[in-house]
């Protein structure tokens, strides 16, 4: 994933300095050791050149191994540089401000934008999958809340376990191939190819040691390994097998050969001696403590998983006059958009691509679909003292023992040069079964100091990672919190048209196309908890990111719901005039309408006022002559 810089931190920081500091140390004591061989193989070559480059073989071993060591620790100490991106998606993401981003992660994604409409529709969580095989089965029956780790913790615990168990089948297998093989059963030879099942025993159980120390795999972690029984039937059809087979396979080779068991009696006393019980004793111990350490750290990560489903919902139904584009638009400009952290984009799982069907003039139906997490926030887990004991002992002394291994290697490499520098004065020609009986000692010596110290340092080897891998697993871990918030919107709309302003004495009119929707909205919001595994290098962060914790977020639903509703309350359904000069317009334009209304009421007035008065005037008249005739024959009487 390309580093996309951004001025707001993020608030991810290295989770790999302790591991870097100790990876350090060690590479440089390895390298020291390496660089000591190399000194010595220079002062030895003049002496004996065959056995100076066998120092020089292995002292470039050690020193390129150390180097590679401390390069990985100085670039876990370093910056940790993480982008705008970061973490991965958990689906394909089709927001466009990511698209080179969505191409770079594509191999990392744990689900499917699929996966995560079933999961918050149908409240279930594919992560938690079932174990494969009986023993899976076994290991998550009794140790129950493993099924809610991430896979590279269940596959952790799961190889442990196993290992345990095909220890203690081997072990069985074991004692059954000694009876098989000292009761005579094998044959005659059966006896002498005893000490051949003791050594396959010691390598099969380092082997299996080893392998549960896997580190983690981007690709291989994305499941649960499977533990099945095929595992047992070898180890039990082995044990039964071998015996008959090396006896029989023995026999042949002596009748062959026309060798007497007296002289393969004779060939053996080359042989180092295997010591089985001691390998068996450190094996067995060193397990245990591994196992120990390795169970406290996911005693405590198990014991801090909360691993509920729960989802908050809304489904209602909204009448309202209002375009289902306008809705749509509104959700993915304001709503979503106001609800970023940090102003990154969020991730956009589904794109909400609406559909409007026009079924008649002015009525149809519409719909919409979206998922969008919001950036996810860096969670610390808090697991205790015990757990970061134990991380840091595992840490110390997986490293330590790489370092004990190295010292080994340095051992057997001057073991390996003195015995070709016997051998070589000894002459390789005098090899036969009638040598000195102080020659073969001295052989039998040299092979089992060989021997011995190239399987004990496979077996601390073996340990140390299971140690180091562990302590690496726990600190590479890390828990995002973000919003995953699923919507839904579907109904229907009818179109009507609506006019203002037609009075007989309005100047100005507006006429709209009013759009009534019935909505029916489905809301699913939860707060949901997500757990990767970090990286040192260029990919520190592109490991698939899983989904733990589903929990319900009422206080968001209700915000986004406020927002929505908001919208829709405060739109204008008929057009107005906001502009202040198209207002000073409009009323110059009313002015002059009541002017040109008023001039025609002046003169009906006026006229009206002077009927008025001259009614008055004849009413007057009328009352004088009216008085002037009572008062004449008045005088005259």
């Amino acid at each position: 994933m390309a580093f996309d810089y951004g001025s707001i931190d993020l608030g991810l920081k290295n989770p790999f300095k302790k591991e870097g500091a100790v990876t350090t140390v060690r590479g440089l004591i390895v390298t020291a050791l390496g660089v000591y061989l190399l000194i010595e193989a220079a002062s030895t070559v003049k002496a004996d050149a065959a056995v100076g480059w066998i120092i020089v073989l292995f002292g470039l071993l050690l020193l390129g191994g150390g180097i590679a060591t401390a390069s990985a620790g100085i670039i876990a100490l370093l910056r940790y540089f993480v982008g705008r991106n970061h973490p991965t998606s958990l689906a394909h993401n089709y927001s466009r401000s990511e698209a080179s981003t969505a191409r770079e992660e594509a191999a990392y994604l744990a689900y499917s934008k699929q996966d995560l409409t079933e999961m918050l529709v149908g409240r279930k969580n594919a992560t938690f999958i079932e174990p494969q095989g009986i023993l899976g089965r076994l290991a998550h029956s009794i140790f129950p809340r493993l099924t809610y780790m991430p896979y590279p913790v269940r596959n952790l615990a799961q190889r442990l376990f196993g290992a345990w168990i095909k220890t203690l089948v081997a072990l069985i297998a074991y004692a059954f191939a000694a009876f098989v093989s000292l009761a005579g059963f094998a044959g005659e030879v059966g006896a002498y190819a005893f000490p051949v099942y003791s050594v396959v025993l010691t390598l099969y159980l380092i082997l299996t040691w080893r392998a549960a120390g896997k580190s983690i795999n981007r690709m291989a972690d994305r499941s649960i390994s499977s533990m099945g029984s095929a595992e047992l039937v070898k180890i039990i059809s082995g044990a039964i097998l071998l015996p008959v087979v090396v006896g029989l396979g023995l026999g042949s080779a002596l009748n062959s050969s026309e060798m007497s068991v007296a002289q393969l009696n004779q060939y053996l006393a080359f042989l180092p001696v295997p010591h089985t019980l001691i390998y068996l004793l450190s094996i067995l111990l060193g397990a245990a403590i591994v196992t120990v350490i390795a169970t406290i750290m996911l005693r405590q990560r198990m014991s801090y998983a909360d691993p509920k489903v729960e989802v908050s919902e809304l489904r209602e139904n909204w009448q309202e006059s209002v375009h289902p584009n306008e809705i749509f638009i509104n959700l993915d400009n304001l709503v979503m958009a106001n609800r970023r952290y940090k102003e990154v984009p969020n991730r956009v799982y589904q794109e909400l691509e609406p559909t409007l069907d026009e079924q008649v003039e002015g009525k149809g139906k519409f719909f919409g679909e979206m998922i969008q997490e919001i950036q996810p926030r860096f969670k610390a887990m808090k697991l205790g003292n015990a757990f970061n004991l134990a991380r840091l002992i595992s840490l110390i002394t997986g490293h330590t023992l790489f370092v004990v291994a190295a010292i080994l290697t340095v051992l057997l490499a001057f073991t390996i040069g003195d015995a070709y520098a016997y051998f070589q004065g000894t002459g390789f020609n005098k090899l036969s079964r009638n040598m000195p009986q102080a020659d073969v000692a001295m052989i039998s010596e040299f092979a089992g100091t060989i021997f011995h110290l190239f399987i004990a340092g496979m077996l601390i080897r073996a340990f140390a990672r299971i140690l180091a891998n562990s302590a690496h697993l726990f600190f590479a871990e890390m828990l995002f919190e973000s919003n995953l918030i699923y919507l839904k919107i579907e109904g229907t709309f009818t179109e009507s048209k609506i006019s203002t302003g037609t009075g007989i004495h309005d100047s100005t009119r507006s006429e709209n196309v009013l759009v009534r929707s019935s909505i029916t909205p489905w809301v699913i919001v939860c707060r949901m908890v997500s757990s990767t595994f970090a990286g040192t290098g260029m990919r520190n962060l592109e490991h698939p990111r899983y989904i733990l914790e589903m929990h319900k977020n009422d206080a968001e639903l209700k915000s986004i719901k406020d927002d929505v509703i908001g919208f829709l309350k405060d739109r204008e359904s008929i057009a107005s005039i906001t502009s202040e000069r198209d207002l000073r317009n409009a009323s110059q334009i009313h002015g002059i309408n009541q002017q040109s209304r008023a001039i025609p009421m002046q003169n009906a007035l006026m006229q009206k006022d002077e009927e008025a008065a001259g009614y008055l005037r004849q009413e007057a008249g009328e009352i004088n002559s009216v008085t002037s005739e009572h008062k004449a024959p008045l005088e005259g009487a």
